[in-house]
């Protein structure tokens, strides 16, 4: 082969590389970034554009398997290219000449194969997505014998595995989280509408065990305890409910009483002891606050099997839903 061909192959393949490295980056930081309400109005509108795109919203592992694909066939472009270059410019190739090259053009890949696209299709993901739509089409024909198996293993690890963070959980959450940042925007939801809504998707899937006050380290005392004891126990530590554990078994926590009814209602204690709910460990933010909320308990008892973990409260998990956290990053 001439060398001025065999130099051309080599551009030709890099350049090949680094263009699908480009393409497939792109389009998957801008499927993140769609907005599935304005895909599915266009749709509706006869947009033949935004009905492929929409069909490819809807299947969010036939996607991420394309581009899976698409990205290490990219890369395999470029190592080639890489590898043929060295043989072709060094008279004697060797290891470390192929590793001084590809540190060498590393950084220009990585900027025009992954940082550069990236970017672009982060501020404008449907305009650069409705253009590219056609052969994100073809790719996914044309790497379907290849993807197909990677989207049977993906639903059966789900099936075996199910879990709140599967692929459709963690894109609808991202896809709500963009409405409410542009209905912030633009007016329709309030300040403490979209700062309860964006922690109700954030904090809502996380487990109740990082909320809770462990056991031990409960401010509670002995369910036999008098009156005098425990008011003086809640003046001593300035609670207002405490919790009450089973004589001889001081992490044993199966009730609670309120400094007020104490106070105000000239009743026997046993009489205003208000039981713990139990709620599993393995449950999430959400769950408990329901949990909560449908018993009218201002404390529950976490527990695994027989053994009390912990207390948690609702008035504490309900102050979370208030904190101020950025809406563009709920992803949980």
């Amino acid at each position: 082969m001439p060398g001025w061909i065999e130099f051309l192959s080599i551009v030709i393949l890099f350049l090949l590389g680094v263009r699908l490295s480009a393409f497939f980056s792109g389009t998957e930081t801008g499927y993140y970034r769609l907005s599935l309400p304005r895909l599915m109005i266009d749709a509706r509108a006869g947009d033949r554009r935004a009905a492929r795109l929409l069909w490819f919203a809807e299947r969010p592992a036939r996607f991420m398997a394309t581009t899976l694909i698409g990205n290490n066939l990219a890369n395999y472009l470029i190592t080639c290219a890489v590898s043929w270059g060295v043989v072709f410019v060094a008279t004697t190739p060797s290891d470390w000449v192929e590793i001084v090259i590809t540190v060498a053009i590393s950084p220009a890949i990585f900027l025009l194969g992954e940082l550069l696209p990236k970017s672009v299709y982060y501020r404008a993901p449907l305009r650069f997505l409705r253009r590219d739509v056609k052969w994100m089409r073809l790719a996914a024909v044309f790497f379907l014998p290849a993807s197909l198996p990677l989207v049977a293993v993906a639903k059966l690890v789900e099936m075996i595995r199910p879990g709140p963070d599967s692929l459709e959980t963690v894109l609808g959450r991202s896809r709500l989280a963009q409405i409410m940042s542009h209905g912030h925007r633009e007016g329709v939801l309030s300040e403490i509408q979209t700062r309860l809504s964006a922690n109700l998707l954030q904090i809502g899937p996380q487990p109740i065990h990082g909320s809770m006050t462990p056991a031990d380290r409960v401010l509670g005392v002995d369910a036999e305890s008098d009156r005098a004891a425990i008011l003086d126990y809640a003046r001593r530590y300035g609670i207002s409910l405490v919790a009450l554990h089973t004589p001889g078994s001081p992490d044993d926590w199966f009730a609670y009483v309120r400094v007020a009814d104490l106070t105000l209602i000239n009743r026997p204690v046993a009489s205003l002891v208000r039981t713990l709910p139990r709620i599993p460990g393995t449950a999430h933010k959400i769950e408990v606050i329901h949990t909560l909320r449908e018993t009218s308990a201002e404390l529950g008892a976490v527990v695994d099997g027989d053994r009390v973990l912990g207390i948690v409260s609702q008035r504490g998990l309900s102050e979370q839903l208030f904190r101020k956290s950025r809406v563009g990053a709920v992803v949980s």
